[in-house]
């Protein structure tokens, strides 16, 4: 079969594409970056397509041709600067699939999400509900799938809850009593296969969830066994103090931790099983059959650790620059400093200038660090201009190289944590 996919290189569509080729059908990927797909068969034809700019029906007709099915799995779980929620879940695919109505496709997939109802309220749900009543509207044999928390490998939400796990104080928004159900990746791939064989009838919303609900608080305990971690002190705090907080998730660059994200947990997400055990006419996986008896490795021990640690050294890095401004400035008494520069050569007006021209420099490079702005080239920067100083001081100011407190040589610390947050930049 000719099928159309989109969000490819995401979680859902990396783990549909791997199983539509195991299958054999002929996948077209419309991806932004098609260098990020690792497969590559004669079974696979990358398409550069982006769902910011793809808003009217003619951006996808001419990728319809000859295309039996499409399969919609762009999602994305926090808005950045660059891609929009009514864009991608709603105005694209909305173009999308009215394009495939004309095209004369004959199935179409959307993967949407569990609460994207008449209840919804989170922006997340609403454009995902949009999108899904215009679906129903159209001459087309659709299917809408409307998962809970999908989990498998590579999903971000599970490895946000294992970090949440791991942490050394356990916080639980209205005591972690939020009911969740679930569902493993390779049910949902499972549910695509069944949909695409030409015996079943369309036009049905499956609300696709693991085999047992479980609280929040219950799963992170389960979570933490996972990880041989011992149970940690816990506390209760009020979802108006957690859903602001949570809401700095993508300023600390970690999208999984929305307020959209605590609204949709606040609300619950569950269903009944039953219609979705009677369409794929078996018992979903349980998350003790995928995950919880199933012991963390080395490597998911470390990944739940040290998740929260990428934010911990740029929010100390920036601290260093601001701090290292502030004091120059205004704290550490100006002829001092002056004295300190005589040795490199730098006296009268040029010490001023140097001394305050500098101090204006660490606090600009400590707020750019902050905002993460250009952050890959922010950081060789810092890496070059930490190496200068200590070189330079190395050689002017001898004594300092020397000293007990090793002022210079700690100087080699702040270059591993730039060139450690460096290499997590390249992910």
């Amino acid at each position: 079969m000719k099928i159309l996919l989109t969000g490819a290189t995401g979680f859902i569509g990396g783990h549909c594409l791997r199983a539509l080729i195991q299958q054999g059908h002929d996948v077209t990927v419309c991806v932004r970056n098609p260098a990020k797909l690792y497969q590559h068969t004669s079974q696979l034809n990358a398409l550069k397509a982006d769902f910011s700019t793809m808003q009217n029906v003619k951006d996808w007709l001419p990728l319809l041709k000859d295309i039996e099915a499409v399969m919609n799995c762009v999602g994305i779980i926090a808005e950045t600067k660059q891609q929009k929620f009514i864009d991608l879940h709603q105005n694209a695919p909305i173009a999308l699939f009215k394009a495939c109505e004309q095209a004369g496709v004959k199935k179409v997939i959307q993967i949407s999400a569990l609460g994207a109802d008449e209840q919804a309220e989170s922006t997340y749900h609403l454009t995902k509900r949009a999108t899904d009543e215009v679906l129903q509207s159209l001459n087309l044999d659709w299917f809408i799938f409307q998962p809970s928390i999908v989990y498998g490998e590579g999903a971000q939400s599970m490895a946000l809850f294992h970090a949440l796990a791991a942490l050394p104080v356990s916080v639980l928004m209205d005591g972690g009593e939020q009911m969740l159900q679930p569902v493993h990746v390779d049910d949902i791939t499972s549910t695509m296969l069944v949909c695409l064989k030409p015996e079943t009838k369309g036009k049905q919303i499956l609300h696709l969830v693991g085999a047992n609900p479980v609280s929040f608080k219950t799963l992170l305990e389960q979570l933490r066994l996972r990880l041989q971690l011992k149970p940690p002190p816990s506390f209760s705090a009020p979802h108006s103090l957690v859903i602001p907080f949570a809401s700095l998730g993508k300023y600390i660059d970690i999208p999984a931790l929305s307020a959209d994200g605590m609204q949709m947990l606040l609300r619950g997400n569950t269903a009944d099983k039953q219609p979705f055990v009677e369409f794929i006419k078996r018992e979903p996986y349980s998350l003790q059959e995928k995950l919880i008896n199933h012991p963390a490795t080395i490597a998911e021990q470390w990944h739940a650790r040290l998740f929260f640690m990428p934010i911990t050294l740029r929010l100390t890095l920036a601290f260093l620059w601001l701090w290292s401004g502030f004091v120059s400035a205004f704290l550490y008494p100006a002829e001092q400093s002056y004295q300190l520069l005589v040795p490199l050569g730098i006296t009268g007006f040029g010490a001023a200038f140097s001394l305050y021209g500098l101090a204006i420099m660490d606090a600009l490079i400590g707020i750019a660090t902050l905002c993460r702005y250009r952050f890959k080239y922010l950081l060789i920067l810092q890496i070059l201009l930490i190496t200068g100083y200590s070189i330079v001081i190395s050689f002017g100011l001898p004594e300092y190289f020397l000293h007990p407190f090793a002022p210079i040589v700690k100087n080699i610390t702040l270059v591993v944590i730039a060139l450690i947050l460096l290499a997590l930049e390249e992910r």
